[in-house]
């Protein structure tokens, strides 16, 4: 099982818990400083991101001085044990051995040495939030369609009962599938890079903004919802300008508004 890690902030708090693969992933994208304190879960023992990879040496061996040209020495004469005047005489001079370079740091794991052609390619977004605006936001909605459904119900005492309560839970059916469908239509994300609003079925729309670009988030709440965690969450890219991205009635408005700043936190 791989260890676990958490992330020491400069504000004091704490983010995670990480594996290794994930903390690699976040300095590989510029999200995370080599130099940040992280803590061990297990040991608590506290270290820096860039103490968890390895420092490989270069492949680089000094050369064979005995034998620089790499051909096999011909077979002594007599009994074995000595060399031929004629060939101690030619014997190469002593070759300096060139001092070896400086070793590198490579993230682990390591990857297979190769011939690059060309940069690699960023690492793709991770996905940190997805979600719906919450049901709080179609409650007449839901209320309607509950109302058919009682309506069907009770009206199945008088005549034609049958046909009554049959009208009533179709109808009250209806109305919730298509409340369902537009609250399906509308999608809010916040990946490591941006945060987004999609909305549409078929034909998409979408409004974005950059993490590094936000200047203000602001979070608003009323009602018997917004006690219990439930607001709009708002982004834009100027202090006191227009909003640029709005997450209507999202579950959990402030925990989400910190989980936005503490990627700002790692970008700085």
């Amino acid at each position: 099982m791989s260890a676990e890690y958490v992330i020491m902030l400069p504000d004091g708090s704490i983010d995670g818990p990480y594996t290794e693969e994930d903390l690699l992933d976040m300095v590989d994208a510029d999200e995370l400083g080599a130099g940040t304190i992280c803590e061990d879960l297990a040991t608590r023992r506290r270290c820096r991101v860039r103490d968890l990879f390895k420092v490989i040496p270069p492949d680089d061996s000094p050369p064979d001085i005995s034998n620089p040209d790499g051909r096999e020495a011909p077979a002594a004469a007599g009994n074995g044990t000595e060399r031929p005047a004629l060939e101690e005489s030619r014997s190469p001079a002593p070759v300096p051995v060139p001092s070896p370079a400086p070793a590198r740091w490579v993230p682990a794991p390591v990857p297979k040495a190769g011939p690059v052609s060309e940069a690699p390619a960023p690492l793709p977004p991770r996905t940190l939030y997805a979600g719906h605006p919450s049901f709080w936001h179609y409650w007449r909605s839901l209320g309607i369609s509950l109302t058919l459904m009682v309506g069907g119900w009770y009206a199945g005492r008088w005549e034609y009962g049958a046909w009554w309560l049959a009208a009533g839970w179709v109808s009250g059916t209806l109305w919730l599938a298509l409340t369902l469908l537009r609250r399906s239509a509308v999608e809010y994300r916040v990946t490591t890079r941006r945060v987004e609003v999609q909305r549409g079925l078929i034909s998409k729309s979408s409004q974005e903004i950059r993490i590094p670009d936000i200047r203000a988030i602001n979070v608003r709440k009323s009602g018997f919802a917004g006690v219990l965690g439930v607001g709009d969450l708002s982004f834009s890219s100027a202090t006191g300008g227009e909003e640029d991205v709005v997450f209507r009635q999202t579950p959990g408005a402030h925990r989400l508004k910190n989980r936005v700043r503490l990627l700002q936190d790692r970008g700085a």
